[in-house]
């Protein structure tokens, strides 16, 4: 079953609640505010669906205090929609949707469930399953042999920026597998599979940058840049033991951190993580993505001032 949880963690209120399944739901395949609401599609054997679920209105919660969960209601069936690979919210009008398994790009009405289609990435499959949004609103993805492209999701014009640096041979594998947007300068950070690249793309003048490989392991995962601009992310595969990396764009230094582990109660490595972000007091919150998974939180260190 698909649950949403909701988490929260500031001061001395330390929860993390479970909401309630998603009724016939396996996937969650994207979230979105709506109001006083929350917007959430779900996929499962049945189909896909669009449901409303109320946001927790409470500003301060503690563990020990009962905690009531609130009943889903179903806005609309999405009968064309077979799976979401990935989505992205511009805001509380609009959902846009990368489905499966050609690539489609859709605009979803977050109040009535009406699916208007964008474009088409590749008919074949091979496009990337992350998007992105820049500061203008248009969407970033990959696809064929390693093409980096971006759409205007108000014409549907697809447009190829360039190819995405991948090792020799290795352009038909090669798409993007994390995207991370820094708000302030409106460059977009982009990691790639199966080479574990990293990017940065000048989105007013379409300039790919290649910066290097973070670490030694195969697919950069997820990444989010923090309130002081540096950019965090984590590497790895299913079966690896993920390492995490930083690059600051103050000193040009793209550093391996190592393997995340946490040691409160009991010793937790972390593997795979699929997403990350930001918290408003600069804390890194990661997604572990196993089938035992746990939310975990990164206090970054403050560099010291020098001379």
């Amino acid at each position: 079953k698909a649950h949403v949880l909701a988490a929260m963690l500031k001061g001395d209120s330390g929860v993390v609640i479970d909401l309630g399944a998603i009724p016939g739901a396996t996937k969650i395949d994207a979230l979105a505010t709506c109001g006083e609401n929350l917007r959430i599609v779900a996929s499962g054997p049945e189909g896909c669906g669009l449901w409303s679920l109320p946001r927790v209105a409470r500003s301060f919660l503690i563990q020990e205090w009962t905690i009531h969960r609130p009943v889903s209601e179903k806005i609309a069936d999405l009968p064309g929609i077979g799976s979401v690979a990935d989505s992205a919210c511009p805001g509380e009008s609009a959902i846009y949707c990368l489905g499966e398994p050609a690539g489609e790009l859709f605009r979803l009405d977050p109040s009535t469930g009406e699916v208007s289609p964008i474009a088409t990435l590749d008919e074949d499959g091979k496009f990337s399953r992350r998007i992105a949004l820049d500061r203008s609103g248009r969407i970033w993805a990959s696809r064929d042999n390693a093409i980096l492209c971006r759409c205007d999701p108000s014409t549907g014009e697809l447009v190829d920026v360039g190819e995405i640096p991948a090792a020799a041979g290795r352009n038909q594998h090669t798409q993007i597998s994390a995207w991370a947007l820094d708000t302030f300068t409106g460059d977009l950070y982009a990691g790639t599979t199966p080479d574990g690249f990293l990017l940065r793309i000048n989105t007013e003048t379409d300039e790919v940058i290649p910066m290097g490989k973070p670490t030694r392991l195969d697919e950069i995962s997820c990444m989010t840049v923090a309130n002081d601009g540096r950019l965090f992310g984590a590497t790895g595969l299913t079966e690896d033991i993920g390492r995490w990396f930083c690059y600051d764009p103050s000193r040009g230094s793209l550093r391996d951190l190592g393997a995340p582990v946490s040691t409160l109660t009991a010793r937790q490595y972390g593997f795979y993580f699929s997403r990350m972000t930001t918290g408003s007091d600069g804390e890194i919150y990661a997604a572990q993505h196993e089938r035992i998974s746990h939310l975990w939180v990164y206090f970054p260190p403050v560099p010291k001032r020098s001379a």
